[in-house]
């Protein structure tokens, strides 16, 4: 009877999409002071790896307090792209219940690990009265609530996470070789927040200063029937993926678009010198991935959206 049920759990864990691992032996992985990854598990046809650092600390601080941090990677053809969603999880297996993350990612070529850096403090899953380490066995996981497998073609691709008529959206445009850009500016594909159209717009050399790379957020105006007094109050971040998981370059605008202001963003985003050093991992063998997170907070009309 024992048996049949373990197995009737582990077919409910496959469909719903669910990986655990129970490691024996923790405090030897802490006293080699090194991580572990699991060999490929599948989900949706694609193998996955899942990896833990139980001395991992905050970014830049040796003194700081050590965690235990779970990321999970994959390997990704130049073809395509997963956007995913992953639940992480460590289970206090003494008290039945998870300390839990939630994490949004889309695996490209450039960006092929993502997890959650410092989850829970190493002295928290050592606690005996928290209940996570337990004979030395500590048990966590990964559930994939949303996956989409993206096909990509030519120099650039492009990835979305949100609705169209949402209010808000992340939107990545990915240069498969960004030195071969040849043209004074380049404009993204055009993509939809709320009824409005917007694209991104790209200047590899800047504009008159030649040393850095210009970026701007553009509103669609024609497409969007936006009135010349209209105005959108609009919130911008705008990164690039770094191959290290030590953050990004970032940059942040509040604007208020109106039908004859339509473009904003940064002249000076990045020195291209700061950008091409493989050091600082935003422009590898070529490759590179410019993010904008937009939110529409505010519109001084009533545009209704078909």
């Amino acid at each position: 009877m024992g048996a049949s049920n373990s197995s009737a759990h582990e077919t409910e864990q496959k469909k719903r999409n669910i990986f655990v691992w129970k490691i024996d032996g923790f405090t030897s992985l802490l006293e080699q002071g090194e991580g572990s990854t699991t060999t490929p598990f599948n989900m949706h046809g694609i193998r996955w790896y899942l990896s833990m650092n139980p001395t991992d600390r905050k970014t830049g601080d040796t003194s700081s307090e050590k965690h235990l941090s779970l990321f999970v990677s994959v390997h990704v053809s130049p073809d395509y792209m997963l956007e995913t969603k992953f639940k992480y999880f460590i289970q206090a297996c003494k008290y039945g219940r998870h300390a839990e993350r939630e994490v949004s990612h889309t695996y490209m070529v450039s960006s092929l690990e993502c997890g959650v850096a410092c989850m829970l403090p190493l002295e928290t899953v050592k606690d005996p009265s928290a209940g996570y380490l337990v004979h030395d066995t500590i048990v966590v996981g990964v559930e994939l609530q949303k996956f989409a497998k993206v096909p990509c073609n030519g120099v650039e691709r492009i990835s979305c996470v949100g609705k169209k008529k949402s209010s808000s959206l992340s939107y990545n445009w990915c240069f498969e070789d960004f030195l071969e850009l040849n043209k004074p500016s380049v404009t993204s594909e055009p993509f939809q927040i709320a009824g409005y159209t917007w694209r991104l717009k790209l200047k590899p050399q800047g504009g008159s200063n030649k040393e850095y790379v210009s970026l701007y957020l553009v509103l669609d105006r024609s497409a969007s029937r936006l009135q010349p007094s209209s105005g959108l109050m609009v919130d911008v971040v705008f990164s690039i993926n770094k191959s290290q998981s030590d953050g990004y370059n970032k940059q942040t605008f509040r604007y208020n678009f109106t039908g004859s202001n339509t473009a904003w963003g940064f002249r000076n985003f990045i020195s291209r010198e700061e950008f091409k050093d493989p050091a600082n991992g935003y422009l590898i063998k070529g490759r590179c991935t410019f993010n904008a997170s937009i939110t529409i907070f505010g519109s001084t009309n009533d545009h209704a959206s078909d």
